[in-house]
């Protein structure tokens, strides 16, 4: 005897509190490639495994939103099958973000163009998130918006700098524009910040391989001009002396290669 087959009937999940952004997708066309849900939204990423200071009894790789509609501004997980109002599609396959800082009362997340996100203290969220922020890349990561056809970045817009003047973050990251991370300074004060770049014949900042005499040297520029500080039998003497003279000439705006020694 033939049974007529059941129809399939829709289980529902249940939502927790573990995840406050689970909600059934919202209606909208989905393409085979990617689908309304958070692992396919451009403000979730997945963050690495592994033992931190926020998951200090180690956790599993987990789905981490910057733009959750229940949690704005703060760094909360989300379901991968789920999604939430502010879905937007992902150009690529998802990528795995750096630890962000620990989570605090005091900071703040602001959502930006390719799946980036700009750190703000919780004071300034409340006004910078009223604006429509942008990932602006002219060789480094920064936050900014369009307004009269120019651009206005964030740290600018935080630290009101007088004209002429630049905004340094501290730590070298455009995108943490806490004001503990900025200062206003010059120019010149600015570029003895920058880090080292990946190209030359040494990891380290100042520091060359001088094929000629198969030693490493180590020199820095100041006003201009380059000074050579000597050659050494290893790297890290000779970066470790671009470090001394790095913090008598330039001072708390010094780009050291160990600034774990001061």
């Amino acid at each position: 005897m033939m049974t007529k087959p059941r129809k399939p009937t829709d289980v529902q999940q249940p939502q927790t509190n573990d995840n406050p952004c689970n909600q059934r997708p919202t209606d909208g066309p989905e393409s085979p490639s990617c689908k309304r849900q958070c692992s396919c939204c451009v403000y979730a990423q997945w963050v690495r495994p592994g033992v931190s200071v926020l998951f200090p009894m180690g956790w599993m790789s987990r789905l981490m939103c910057v733009n959750c509609d229940a949690a704005p501004g703060e760094m909360r997980q989300v379901s991968p099958t789920f999604s939430c109002p502010n879905f937007r599609p992902r150009p690529e396959p998802p990528v795995r973000l750096p630890e962000p800082p620990a989570p605090s009362d005091d900071v703040r997340y602001i959502a930006l163009t390719k799946g980036k996100f700009a750190i703000v203290d919780a004071a300034d969220y409340e006004w910078l998130s009223k604006y429509k922020w942008h990932l602006v890349a002219p060789g480094k990561l920064y936050a900014g918006r369009k307004e009269g056809g120019k651009t206005i970045y964030m740290h600018r817009e935080i630290m009101q700098p007088p004209p002429g003047m630049m905004i340094d973050h501290i730590n070298g990251n455009g995108l943490d524009d806490r004001r503990a991370n900025m200062r206003t300074c010059t120019n010149q004060q600015n570029m003895r910040n920058l880090r080292k770049r990946c190209s030359g014949s040494s990891i380290y900042k100042g520091v060359y391989y001088d094929k000629r005499r198969r030693t490493w040297s180590a020199r820095i520029c100041h006003n201009g001009k380059n000074i050579h500080l000597g050659t050494f039998p290893t790297e890290i003497e000779a970066a470790r002396a671009y470090d001394k003279a790095a913090r008598e000439l330039f001072g708390e705006f010094a780009c050291l290669n160990f600034p774990q020694e001061i």
